[in-house]
């Protein structure tokens, strides 16, 4: 400020206040260089990263001194100083690589790092680890290589320096465990021999049956997965490092001396201790194996680094020597696939076992694409994994505040990996464990034909043919071990991911053949000569004796004396099926109708194993029950495609007259329907409906009509669903056309149970509608039309059941029966205000799981639609409407009475019925409801076809405008689809080029509100 000011003597002098100040900082830096010179004269510069590592390393060497071996032995290393050097040397490490740029290179890196390869600190650290002195020695040196496997830079992990050290310590970690003794977690389970050599240990490997005494064993085996885990997790950043860590073409070789692949891989990883180094990657393959079912997060750490590793061996292009190694060597899939063949065998079959919540397949911290829904996975497909980097990894390592050091956090996590350790897997848990970890191997792997044939192969002919099928067949007769065998199938469809898996599974359920089915013919073989005269009950006593000599002289009783013995022919029914068909298949159809008077609900088992394999969208599965009897076909889901709006009227028809069948509203729509189902009853001399005024027939409550819009939402997000699951996931497949139609044994089966839903379990009536729903929202035109539009007015001479006439003639019985129901307006209002929760609970509640006990339905509008990948629910059918109102005008369920006159009208209806009145309400309701959900379908499928014509519009053209009049002519104003299209018409008025369906329904939300 002073030197800028002149006078004309020269420049002014600061004032002496600032001069002293001036003079005394000059001072104390003087002073402060000079204390700084003495300091580095005497001390000598300060310590770098790399000094700081050397010392830290030197202390530790100095307890390992011969001088200190004695001491030594009777410490243990929470006593030492060893656990806090450790962890410095790893923070310097992590400190080096994070802030020196050149590290984060492949092979580039700094003093710290230069001087652990060089000197080589890990070689001596593993021989440290092998005396295990002090004790607890080695399971530090086993963690401090887990924290620098996670690390360091990708391209250090293949020097020798570092990989040959850290598969040492793996094999000396492993042979402490399996040297450790061990005690069977439960003695009352049964151990098979792996051989016929008697060998001991158990075929499912070290962790399922036994658990070590040696509280070190156990860590030691949890931490040495973890490290594996870590390894593989490395691995798998770059596609190349496969080939750069393993050796192959090394010292091991699959010895096949037993059947069981698990024998083998024992074998051939025998003598590891005195192996060289090369060839670990079978030794890996051994330590996963040996503990896949180990119970607890030891467990779920193995079946991890199964994945990763299949993932980490199939990522390189040339992946023809891994593969080799996976299905040849190691033999991964042969070995899942006796895990379970075995586990089945021991698994109770006389009623289902749940699954424990504790036996999960992976770790609580796994964040992999297990976790998707298996529909939104397969659509999504497996995407290859980016690499985060290992900047965060380096900046938690520095700001964790112990690593190593902290005892109290040491004994908290041992106790945790103690207790979860002594947790016990039961054969059912282990079963669906083996299953779903093989599918997730044939998901990662996928994309090679080679590792997916295999699973197909070895699923089929190891388990599925030898173990599922005959279960099922066998027990014909014993409906317990069918439920089981059901459930269980069941449970797995639930639970798999691949494709491949459920193909395999399907083929063995379905059977093979895809071409069109012929309808089953009951034609009967005539007795020849002189077995016409025997009478019928004769015949059929012949025919249930097995023994051709038994049967001979029976016949000599019953014939007439001089009649001829010979060759005595079986008067028995048999059905024309079709060519190739499985006797599964028609043995499964045919449970759908089996008759629960025992109360086993083998009927509503089998019903929820349909329900579970449609819920898959599985192509061959819908091509195998229903598509290949429809030939193939082209246009619009529910229309003919040649106008617009012609096929608006034919959506609108179709939703009209679904709508008109519900019971509540068919005896105002068909009339004539009600009376034809009131006629005298054969066998009875009364009218089964007392004459009465039909204006008078539809009380209160069944007027209530509130239309489809509840179902929309939902069933539309569903349409949309299965649309984008069929453009992604289906192949084009021909089907060969059949001269006869015939719309199968499946689909046959389903709408002639319609007839019955008054009579049965509103569980059985849930399962029937969902998956008749199911397959209308596939959306193949040639179904659809057959599901809405076939009826015996459409096709008069059709000899196979129509949906819409089953419907509708269950809707008329129901409405006449209910006439004779004391009170059935308030009873079916009480029912709709109360839910339907306990018939839920008792009848479709799934014996293998307990999440859906107790649930209440929810009204499917209510759940909110925001990505379409997340719905496909069941579709339960039933919401509560809003609560219907009584004559006081009061919005809660109707009282009712019970007197002595009322008792006895309520046994007269129950007689009538042959059915609980409450069960029959049920019935009434699942009918209506679901005369509303198909109607809900038909918009939904025609609203996916507007979506697909507004696509096709393009921007600026001049018939623009008629086309969207043409379109605008024929919509309701209130319907959906009339508020979407007037979306795309103000988008183009805006001059916007681009038509973006998904803004529209913010767009129409926004207009509405």
């Amino acid at each position: 400020m002073y030197g800028n000011l002149h006078t004309s003597n020269g420049p002014l002098s600061p004032p002496p206040f600032q001069q002293a100040r001036s003079a005394a900082i000059d001072v104390l830096g003087r002073m402060r260089t000079l204390v700084d010179n003495v300091t580095v004269a005497l001390d000598g510069p300060p310590p770098t990263p790399k000094d700081k590592l050397v010392e830290n390393w030197t202390l530790i060497q100095e307890y390992f001194t011969p001088q200190r071996q004695d001491d030594l032995r009777k410490l243990k290393i929470t006593d030492t100083t060893i656990p806090h050097h450790l962890e410095s040397m790893l923070k310097l490490l992590a400190h080096e690589i994070l802030h020196t740029p050149q590290a984060l290179e492949p092979l580039e890196f700094g003093p710290c790092v230069e001087y652990l390869l060089q000197y080589h600190v890990l070689s001596d650290l593993v021989d440290y680890a092998d005396a295990d002195y002090p004790r607890g020695m080695r399971k530090y040196v086993l963690r401090f290589f887990g924290v620098l496997v996670d690390v360091i830079p990708l391209g250090l992990l293949p020097e020798s320096a570092i990989r040959l050290p850290l598969v040492a310590v793996m094999r000396q970690c492993l042979f402490v465990v399996q040297s450790s003794p061990t005690t069977p977690i439960n003695p009352m389970r049964r151990q098979e021999p792996m051989s016929s050599a008697g060998d001991s240990v158990c075929r499912l490997g070290m962790g399922y049956h036994n658990i070590q005494n040696d509280r070190i064993a156990v860590i030691l085996a949890h931490d040495l997965l973890h490290l594996i885990v870590v390894l593989f997790g490395r691995l798998r950043e770059h596609a190349n490092m496969a080939y750069l860590f393993f050796d192959w073409g090394s010292e091991w070789q699959a010895i096949r001396t037993s059947d069981l692949a698990v024998a083998s891989l024992r074998a051939a990883t025998s003598g590891y201790l005195q192996q060289s180094a090369r060839g670990h990657e079978l030794f890996i393959v051994h330590i996963i194996v040996e503990y896949l079912l180990a119970p607890g997060v030891t467990g779920q750490l193995a079946r991890e680094a199964l994945v990763l590793m299949v993932q980490v061996l199939l990522a390189p292009s040339d992946k023809a020597r891994y593969v080799c190694f996976l299905l040849e060597q190691a033999r991964l899939v042969e070995l899942l696939v006796e895990h379970m063949g075995y586990l089945h065998s021991q698994i109770p079959v006389f009623r289902p076992m749940p699954r424990s919540p504790t036996a999960q397949l992976f770790s609580p911290g796994y964040t992999g694409p297990r976790l998707q829904p298996p529909i939104q996975r397969r659509v999504r497909g497996e995407s290859a994994v980016a690499p985060l980097g290992i900047e965060p990894r380096l900046r938690a390592l520095l700001s964790a505040s112990s690593v190593l050091r902290s005892a109290v956090q040491q004994d908290r996590r041992e106790s945790a990996i103690l207790a979860s350790s002594r947790m016990i897997l039961e054969h059912v848990d282990a079963f669906f464990l083996c299953w779903e970890l093989l599918d997730e191997v044939a998901f990662v792997a996928g994309a090679d034909e080679r590792v997916a044939a295999a699973v197909q192969t070895q699923l089929s002919s190891g388990f599925l043919r030898t173990h599922v099928e005959p279960a099922l067949l066998a027990n014909m007769q014993l409906r317990s071990q069918a439920i089981t065998t059901v459930s269980y199938l069941t449970d797995l469809i639930t639970v798999t991911h691949s494709t491949r898996v459920l193909d395999a599974l399907f083929a063995v359920l379905l059977g093979s053949d895809l071409g069109p089915e012929r309808p089953p013919i009951d034609r009967v073989e005539e007795p020849e000569g002189d077995y016409s005269l025997l009478s019928r009950e004769d015949q059929e006593l012949l025919d249930s004796i097995e023994d051709d000599a038994l049967r001979a002289e029976a016949a000599l009783l019953l014939l007439p004396p001089g009649a001829v013995v010979a060759d005595i022919p079986r008067k028995t029914p048999i059905q024309n099926a079709a060519d190739g068909d499985s006797p599964l298949r028609q043995l499964l159809i045919g449970w759908m109708t089996t008759s629960d008077d025992d109360g086993t609900h083998l009927a509503l088992h089998t019903l929820r194993l349909f329900d579970t394999i449609l819920s898959t969208l599985n192509q061959f599965a819908y091509t195998s029950l229903v598509l290949r009897n429809f030939g193939d076909s082209s246009g619009p889901a529910l229309g003919l495609g040649a106008s617009r709006g012609a096929d608006q009227e034919m959506a609108r028809a179709v939703i009209e007259r679904f709508l008109d069948a519900a019971p509540s509203n068919i005896p105002l729509a068909m009339p004539e329907v009600v009376v034809t189902a009131a006629m005298p009853v054969e066998g009875e001399g009364e009218l089964a409906l007392p004459p009465r005024n039909f204006q008078a027939m539809c009380s209160q409550i069944m007027r209530d009509n509130h239309g489809c819009d509840e179902y929309v939402d939902d069933t539309l997000a569903r349409v949309r669903t299965y649309h984008l699951y069929k453009s992604r996931c289906w192949t084009a497949h021909k089907t060969v056309a059949s001269d006869a139609f015939y719309p199968g044994a499946f689909l046959s089966s389903l709408i002639a149970q319609f007839g019955g839903a008054v009579k049965r379990h509103m569980a059985y009536n849930l399962m029937l509608t969902s998956m008749v729903n199911k397959l209308a929202c596939v959306g193949d035109p040639s179904l659809t039309s057959f599901l809405f539009l076939a009826s015996s007015a459409t096709v008069p001479d059709a000899k196979w059941p129509m949906l819409y006439d089953a419907l509708v003639r269950a809707s008329a019985d129901a409405y006449v029966k209910s006439e004779r129901v004391p009170r059935f307006s308030a009873r079916l209002a009480r029912q709709r205000f109360e839910g339907v929760e306990t018939a839920i609970r008792v009848g479709a509640a799934h014996p293998m799981s307990n999440e859906n006990r107790g649930q209440k339905p929810r009204h499917p509008s209510s759940t909110p639609v925001t990505n379409s990948m997340d719905v496909d629910p069941p579709a339960p059918l039933s919401p509560p409407p809003p609560p219907p109102r009584d004559t006081a005008g009061r919005e809660d369920a109707p009282p009712l009475r019970d007197t002595a006159s009322s008792r006895e009208d309520v046994a007269r209806a129950v007689k009538f019925l042959g059915t609980p009145i409450k069960r029959f309400v049920h019935g009434f309701i699942v009918l209506d409801e679901f005369a509303k959900e198909m109607a809900a379908t038909a918009l939904a499928l025609h609203t996916l076809e507007l979506d697909h014509a507004m696509e096709q519009l393009c921007v600026g053209d001049s018939a623009m405008d008629e086309d969207f009049n043409d379109l605008l002519e024929y919509f309701d104003p209130e319907e959906p689809a009339y508020r979407r299209a007037m979306a795309v018409r103000m988008s183009v008025l805006g001059e916007r080029n681009v038509i973006d369906l998904g803004a529209m329904d913010t767009e129409v939300e926004t207009n509405d509100s």
